[in-house]
């Protein structure tokens, strides 16, 4: 049975890699949460105690049937923030010198109440309070691409849910999305369908680290599950690999 199951894994790893990676593109790490239990070190952002963690799914949640049939995902549950409401931003090291990747995943709607998406270019040093989000709003009807400088956002792309080849998203329903970011131009995805007829252009954050993110200004404990995320980049391999001593590290600054 365990080999069967490490069989699975490497089957399903190979596959994603496979179907994420343009032409010239190198898979450079897939979450895949295997066992339930995260592949990665995750840090938590926005001075909250709240990360993603690992989780088998019980037959009888709504999020079972995730895309992979492996019943593992990553959970993020908002926790309460000063000011903030409930937050829960968890980001990894893309290992990489450069900034151009792409970052991709799935995401399950839950009940359609909390802001909930990809983060891309989210800067370590201060809490990844600044990164640019691929988010879909609470109510399930509005997409945007959003800029954070300290927590201050501004909007860069709507795109509204009508528009959407596959329908408005559900409660409770899985959806894939995906953020490239090269230079300082970027294109955004949902379920295979690219929604940037042309590139959304900012130079103000020029590197950072790749996660997910959950908010809902009036509310905590609400959680979002992601499975299969996945990073590549026209970099063949990375650089460096972070070590839990190292993410330890960034709170000794």
């Amino acid at each position: 049975m365990r080999a069967s199951r490490s069989l699975r894994t490497l089957l399903l790893t190979l596959a994603l890699a496979a179907f994420a990676a343009p032409a010239g593109a190198a898979v450079i790490f897939v979450e895949s949460v295997p066992g339930g239990t995260l592949a990665r070190p995750w840090l938590n952002g926005f001075g909250v105690s709240s990360t993603i963690v690992g989780t088998t799914l019980d037959p009888s949640h709504p999020a079972w049937a995730n895309p992979s049939g492996d019943h593992t995902v990553g959970v993020a549950t908002t926790s309460i923030a000063p000011d903030s409401g409930g937050v829960v931003l968890a980001a990894t090291d893309p290992g990489l010198t450069g900034a151009d990747y792409t970052w991709e995943g799935w995401m399950f709607t839950g009940e359609g109440n909390s802001r909930r998406g990809l983060v891309v270019r989210a800067d370590p040093s201060n809490g990844f309070q600044t990164c640019y989000q691929f988010v879909i709003q609470s109510g399930l009807f509005q997409i945007n691409f959003r800029r954070l400088v300290n927590s201050a956002p501004s909007t860069l792309g709507t795109w509204f849910a009508n528009t959407l080849t596959g329908g408005v998203p559900q409660p409770n329903t899985w959806h894939h999305l995906k953020v490239i970011a090269q230079g300082n131009e970027f294109r955004c995805f949902w379920d295979g369908q690219e929604l940037t007829t042309t590139p959304i252009v900012d130079s103000t954050i020029p590197t950072g680290w790749v996660g997910v993110y959950n908010f809902r200004f009036d509310l905590g404990n609400i959680p979002a599950q992601f499975d299969d995320l996945t990073l590549t980049s026209d970099l063949p391999v990375p650089v460096n690999t972070t070590s839990w001593g190292a993410v330890k590290g960034l709170y000794r600054k």
